[in-house]
């Protein structure tokens, strides 16, 4: 079932069956702004706390906008500007998806969206689909100009923070790379064996957890190594529930997480981020040799599927 409706102040497109509810607002990146499972009465997406969405434009701050529920990030994560060949180009912040406007239509039980880039010159499409406890989205970019770009794809996906969740991460995960300071984790560039490892020698952490509610922090880690398992998600013991992202590991290889408690502009949430790039600006993914290109006429295919299930 797909009904049009408003969500908050916003025009949104809702997907449904007996077991899960999706919205999706096209004009804001196609962002999906809620993913509910209708009998645990459960949202596990992290809800705008603005309680109102504003538009943005394309090089805006991301952190002055509503960083809520699951956003594409591409090309890129970190802003900058990149040399392509004799001309410099920007790359904006959190990418360049998270601000377009998106044309829709119904088709095949779901809702198919597209965006064509004026700045990179590919067309990005998006399917969206629920089959019983799942949402599946099927992506689809291609360079229609005629230069050769680097770029990646980062899922930015927002959850609600619980203090006693516990996080998913792929089978042989052996161990993360921190990479920025924090008063927990440390010098960014610092590695650590997982699942736990020591801090200064003498405080363990568990990274299949998550911090205190009361900690005031943010971290943010990748697994040092590419994923031979595409799956990864989230335990919410107290809600009996588990919610579980799955999808080619060929294809997206390189996993993150986030967590913010309260360190960044006071929000509760985290995000387990996979991508086809290491790690986060096209300068850092370009000198680890991780940065993917998309020459003209190329294409990335691939997809993800969200499980959200009972324990």
């Amino acid at each position: 079932m797909i009904k049009h409706e408003k969500f908050m102040n916003v025009d949104a497109i809702a997907l449904e069956n007996d077991t899960i509810r999706a919205v999706c607002l096209p004009d804001f990146g196609g962002k999906i702004v809620s993913l509910y499972h209708k009998k645990k009465d459960f949202e596990l997406l992290f809800q705008n706390p603005a309680g109102e969405f504003r538009k943005a434009k394309p090089g805006n701050d991301f952190s002055t906008f509503e960083a809520c529920g699951f956003d594409d990030a591409f090309p890129n994560i970190d802003a900058e500007t990149v040399k392509i060949g004799d001309n410099y180009v920007n790359y904006f912040d959190h990418g360049e998806i998270w601000t377009a406007s998106f044309e829709w239509q119904e088709k095949q039980g779901g809702i198919l969206l597209s965006y064509h880039s004026p700045y990179f010159h590919y067309k990005y499409e998006k399917f969206f689909t629920l089959s019983g406890k799942i949402l599946r989205v099927d992506y689809t970019i291609r360079n229609e100009g005629n230069i050769e770009f680097p770029c990646f794809w980062t899922c930015h996906c927002l959850v609600r923070y619980e203090k006693d969740m516990r996080l998913i991460f792929p089978r042989g995960t052996n161990s993360v790379i921190n990479v920025f300071d924090s008063d927990i984790l440390g010098h960014a560039g610092t590695v650590y064996r997982f699942p736990k490892d020591y801090i200064d020698g003498d405080r363990e952490y568990d990274f299949t957890g998550v911090p205190d509610a009361d900690s005031n922090t943010a971290l943010k880690y990748y697994c040092c190594e590419p994923s031979r398992e595409g799956r990864c998600g989230y335990i919410y013991p107290s809600e009996g529930i588990k919610a579980v992202i799955e999808y080619d590991p060929q294809k997206l290889p390189y996993l993150g997480f986030w967590i913010t408690t309260g360190g960044y502009r006071g929000d509760m949430n985290c995000a387990l981020e996979p991508s086809n790039g290491f790690y986060d600006s096209i300068t850092t993914a370009g000198k680890n040799g991780k940065c993917p290109s998309l020459g003209p006429g190329e294409e990335m295919r691939f997809s993800l599927e969200f499980i959200l299930d009972l324990l």
